[in-house]
């Protein structure tokens, strides 16, 4: 709704060379952004340019005089135009041309009286991408889809009888922010605005009743969410940017998944396990391997799709990732195996034991939880910061070896709990090896993997 028109071919400009010569990622989609804007801002002007031959149509104007007062009519415009085009954005940007171009100010009918309907029924439009997008997905994504066209279709409804008196709002309150009274493309603008700001100010405070309803409405057992993907979405393919940004979330959740897992088979191996502890380490290892097996096979099939030299080597960089934190997993699951074995034949760790591997361990904790988070944020500085905690981990197992078996050879510990002792400490040496492997996809460093 503003003079934009004159930044349109400087920000393509800009925004065309910024994406062509830069050559960081971040760089060309800041260009991508700047170039869209650019676009975006020409398409605006253009559509106002071609709206002007409207005010000067009789048939228009006899068309507006006609059926633009009644706001069934209006809404039932709006919701048929953007459920043709799926797009609310695109159905509120023509009204703000009409309204610029002065296309709404004919037959002597208040201009918003005209715009605000088809605002609204733009809003229920709009919920046709989204049926369309739930359909074959998920009982969660359903569920998304039914919350937003219920929000949009009530919304509409509730507006509907006060749409005598919601024209004046919306001039009061541009004006109260700078438009002017003649200014109908920036008051069609705050029409839309002010519709979805007071919804979601009536909405918030009701979530959890929104909640209910949604279920109640849409109705199914809830999924094992933790077993399941929550982010892999092949209709992303199209936009591999968006597509690997998804991968990294769903690999971000399959590590936290193993720490989770590494932290409870330490526990085990220095305190008790019972069998529902059991139990639920393994149901872990069954999730770790499922998401290993639904990632690469979606890295596979993103393959297959036209990548950029940099968003190629991501996807290896994330094929190797899953690939180690599965092993990951298969240590915890190691590591619990021993605690099963010192439990049932009652075993014990002399003092020292258990303290040194509660100083390996926690070190392996941090290390991996730190560059987990590095992945999450796509960091190379903090995975790089906690990788250097691999030369920890390795004098940590090194120096404790070496003291077990100078223990071992003076009769000191019991060589049943040695041995379950040393399997512990090469199990927790090579989570910290994979670790850092997982450190190298989040640097870059493929090549020391």
């Amino acid at each position: 709704a503003f003079p934009v028109a004159a930044f349109s071919l400087p920000l393509i400009g800009i925004g065309f060379l910024t994406y062509i010569l830069g050559q960081k990622r971040k760089v060309k989609y800041a260009g991508q952004v700047v170039l869209g804007f650019g676009l975006l801002f020409l398409g605006m002007e253009l559509m106002k340019g071609a709206m002007y031959p409207l005010k000067a149509s009789g048939t228009f104007e006899h068309w507006l005089s006609s059926y633009g007062s009644n706001p069934i009519f209006g809404l039932l415009l709006g919701i048929l135009i953007t459920s043709i085009i799926q797009s609310s954005s695109a159905t509120t940007g023509i009204v703000i041309a009409m309204g610029a171009s002065g296309a709404l100010s004919v037959g002597g009918i208040d201009p918003l009286r005209i715009a605000v309907p088809i605002i609204l029924g733009a809003n229920i439009g709009t919920c046709v991408t989204a049926f369309l997008a739930s359909i074959g997905a998920s009982l969660p994504a359903r569920r998304v889809a039914v919350a937003h066209y219920l929000f949009n279709i009530v919304g509409a409804l509730l507006f509907l009888p006060f749409i005598k008196w919601y024209p004046d709002l919306v001039r009061t309150v541009s004006g109260a922010l700078g438009s002017g009274a003649g200014d109908i493309a920036r008051q069609v603008a705050w029409s839309h605005t002010l519709f979805n700001v007071i919804m979601a100010a009536i909405c918030l405070p009701l979530t959890n009743y929104f909640v209910r309803f949604v279920k109640f409405v849409r109705r199914g057992a809830e999924p094992a969410a933790q077993r399941d993907p929550l982010f892999l979405d092949p209709l992303v393919f199209r936009n591999p940017a968006v597509a690997l940004e998804m991968v990294r979330k769903e690999v971000t959740r399959m590590g936290r998944v193993t720490l989770d897992m590494l932290k409870s088979s330490v526990g085990f191996l220095t305190g008790r396990m019972d069998r529902h502890a059991k139990k639920g380490l393994l149901e872990q290892e069954s999730i770790v391997d499922s998401l290993a097996h639904s990632i690469a096979d979606y890295l596979r099939r993103l393959s297959e799709e036209p990548l950029t030299p940099e968003q190629s080597e991501m996807t290896v960089g994330f094929l190797h990732a899953v690939n180690d934190i599965e092993r990951i997993g298969d240590h915890a699951e190691n590591i619990m195996y021993l605690a099963v074995t010192r439990q049932e034949n009652e075993i014990s760790l002399n003092e020292e034991e258990r303290r040194e591997l509660k100083d390996i361990s926690a070190t392996v904790f941090e290390m991996y939880e730190g560059i987990i988070e590095a992945l999450e944020k796509s960091d190379p500085e903090e995975a790089q910061r906690y990788q250097m905690l691999e030369g920890k981990v390795d004098k940590l197992a090194s120096e404790y070896r070496h003291n077990h078996m100078r223990q071992l050879s003076n009769g000191v510990c019991d060589a049943e709990g040695g041995v379950i002792f040393l399997d512990a400490l090469t199990n927790l040496e090579r989570v910290g090896d994979l670790a850092n492997n997982v450190g190298h996809v989040v640097t870059g460093e493929l090549e020391r993997i």
